[in-house]
């Protein structure tokens, strides 16, 4: 099915254990990475992830709203992000990273916007 372009969006979701001791640095990094987002072309909106009290794993994150893929992407490779997720990979266990990313539909937006 096609959905309207106002109504589509790419979405990314990061996930990731830190390791111990290292929960605040991450979730410092985690709100510095999304005050950088927030500042570039075609982001949408995000949200930090934390783990309590809800996530038993103890993971956290972010998951990110962009217009497209291409903006996601090209925010991705900046210098800043690139910097800030080096070091992130650092205090996180190892092999605990996953990225996931998906197309969003909004039906409710798709509806406004037809009317």
């Amino acid at each position: 099915m096609d959905y309207p372009a106002d109504a589509t969006f790419y979405v990314r979701l990061s996930l990731m254990h830190p390791k111990p001791g290292q929960e605040e640095r991450v979730s410092q990094i985690m709100d510095d990475l999304l005050s950088f987002l927030v500042t570039q072309p075609g982001y949408v909106r995000g949200y930090k992830l934390s783990g309590e009290p809800h996530n038993p794993q103890g993971r956290v994150g972010r998951l990110v709203v962009w217009s497209s893929e291409a903006d996601a992407n090209r925010a991705a490779t900046t210098q800043h992000d690139l910097s800030v997720r080096s070091e992130l990979m650092q205090i996180i266990e190892e092999d605990s990273h996953a990225e996931r990313s998906y197309t969003a539909f909004d039906p409710q937006l798709a509806e406004t916007s037809s009317s």
